[in-house]
């Protein structure tokens, strides 16, 4: 499918992710986390499977694949901007989106910070074999790369997806933490 036929249903999704917050609010829910996409563009499974020879489908900085953070950015401004009316509509409910996505470029970016070394591979398996299969291999140490399986983060990667949505600057009206003060 064409991606800008993809993209096309980025409102109709985010409308479903509204509906579903209306409608848990209407059951009596006064709070949300509500998270992004991840940057997808990123994570090892999708870099094989869209290859490219082409330089500018690729971020310079990162090595990411630039248009499918693009789809990514533009389902979370969506996103966002919906959730922003659903503060407006909904004063009294505590609405929270979830960066994840700004919290793992901050990853992609300056990865030595961390000691992520591999940030565009998977530990475990590798370019013929997946992980869990026969035969894939796993790496020695998890918390130096990106990807686990080559979809999803490591631990070390999920801490600062966590951290920053908490603490900030990964959450928006408000970092997590200071919607739930101590009782």
């Amino acid at each position: 499918m064409p991606r800008e036929r993809v993209r096309a249903f980025v409102p109709a999704v985010v409308e479903k992710l509204a509906a579903a917050v209306e409608e848990l609010i209407g059951m009596g829910a006064r709070a949300f986390m509500v998270p992004g996409n991840l940057p997808f563009g990123c994570a090892p499974l999708y870099l094989r499977r869209f290859r490219s020879a082409r330089a500018g489908d690729y971020d310079a900085r990162t090595g990411c694949l630039a248009w499918f953070n693009r789809f990514a950015e533009y389902h979370n401004r969506v996103l966002t901007a919906r959730l922003g009316a659903l503060r407006l509509r909904h004063p009294d409910v505590t609405i929270v989106y979830a960066d994840w996505y700004g919290a793992m470029m901050s990853i992609f970016q300056a990865p030595e910070r961390l000691g992520i070394t591999n940030t565009l591979l998977s530990c475990c398996g590798n370019q013929t074999v997946p992980c869990g299969r026969p035969g894939c291999t796993v790496c020695d140490d998890p918390s130096t790369y990106g990807s686990w399986d080559g979809t999803h983060p490591t631990e070390a990667v999920y801490k600062v997806i966590a951290d920053g949505v908490l603490h900030g600057p990964h959450s928006s009206p408000l970092p997590l933490a200071k919607t739930c003060p101590p009782s």
